[in-house]
């Protein structure tokens, strides 16, 4: 797993639509940290966002519920440089994991879905950017099918943002990146408010619809739900042809329900903490729009 215990880098597992922050370990510490990812189990995780562990960097492994990891990094200078929402989240959610009796197993891997279609694996990184239809009727939970079941096969390279706005662009999209409003490395491309998101949004092309929730489909296009972890992170949700809602948490499978594990029928109201903060909904057609 670690071809080296020296230099030890994790990514903090936010499940977010902001790439997830990076931690680097000091010697020391990146040798005690090499040894529990070599001996310890790996546990699952019941929540659908935010804190999902640490992420061993290249392996992509992700620890959780180990107190002894969770010391070395949350006292870490990387860490503590951190946003002081996100530090608290993680830390609460660290002591959670903890806490609770480990069910070993293999990595999260989220729910059960079909596998992706045989022979249009390739097109997913080929004919990227692959653009969903501007038909609401065409916008359907069907993971393994929609935009060639891509969501599946590269599945860490699209988030939130891509999943909702259904354009799979294998960039890990931010709003405003497409319309020049940051470049490909700024982190964040704008600060985390639903004003400064928003705007993001529209300048890439997504149209303000208000607060209210949508109760039919639009004539063109598909709606979409902007939700903001306070100057941390934002998330988006898309609604369905069949009025309920789905989403994509950072670079993990796509799901239909919220951290409760109930069906999403008013974003407004369901649980994806700890993005706190419901925005409104923005209307997305996705020929008319620029993600990157």
């Amino acid at each position: 797993m670690l071809s080296t215990c020296a230099n030890v880098t994790l990514q903090v597992a936010l499940l977010g639509g902001v790439p997830d922050p990076i931690v680097r370990l000091n010697e020391s510490s990146s040798a005690a940290a090499c040894s529990l990812f070599q001996n310890a189990s790996f546990c699952g995780n019941s929540k659908v966002l935010g804190f999902d562990g640490w992420r061993l960097l290249p392996s992509g492994a992700t620890l959780r519920g180990n107190a002894e990891l969770d010391a070395l990094v949350l006292t870490s200078p990387d860490f503590l440089a951190l946003p002081e929402s996100t530090r608290h989240h993680v830390a609460s959610e660290a002591a959670r994991l903890a806490s609770i009796p480990c069910n070993p197993q293999p990595d999260l891997a989220g729910p059960a879905q079909d596998a992706p279609i045989e022979g249009e694996k390739n097109k997913c990184k080929e004919d990227a950017p692959i653009v969903g239809p501007d038909d609401p009727q065409g916008v359907t939970y069907a993971p393994s099918a929609d935009d060639l079941g891509c969501f599946q096969t590269e599945q860490g390279e699209n988030n939130c943002f891509n999943y909702a706005t259904d354009i799979l662009t294998n960039t890990f999209a931010q709003p405003g990146r497409g319309s020049g409003v940051c470049g490909h490395e700024d982190r964040p491309c704008v600060p985390n408010t639903c004003a400064d998101v928003r705007r993001a949004a529209e300048s890439d092309g997504l149209v303000w619809v208000g607060t209210t929730l949508p109760t039919v489909l639009p004539s063109a296009g598909h709606y979409v739900s902007l939700h903001i972890w306070p100057d941390s992170n934002f998330h988006w949700l898309r609604q369905d042809r069949e009025m309920t809602w789905s989403h994509k948490p950072g670079g993990s499978p796509v799901r239909d329900v919220d951290n409760n594990g109930r069906p999403i029928t008013d974003p407004a109201k369901c649980d994806v903490s700890p993005w706190s903060e419901h925005c409104g909904y923005m209307l997305a057609k996705p020929s008319a729009l620029t993600l990157y």
